[in-house]
């Protein structure tokens, strides 16, 4: 990971990867596509916080 993409891109990445979770019918999500799902968003939420905290 020496190319890092800067925050709004991986922002972008992470919010389109739960959008594509989040289409799927619940009732065919696997218990596996649930914790990326769960991980994307936890994702999401840490790097906001870490840019509004200055940090990134």
């Amino acid at each position: 990971m020496d190319n890092l993409l800067p925050y709004k891109e991986q922002q972008d990445c992470i919010f389109h990867g739960i959008t594509r979770i989040a289409s799927i019918d619940p009732q065919e999500l696997t218990p596996e596509w649930l914790l990326i799902q769960n991980n994307m968003a936890m994702a999401f939420c840490l790097n906001s916080w870490m840019f509004n905290r200055g940090l990134k």
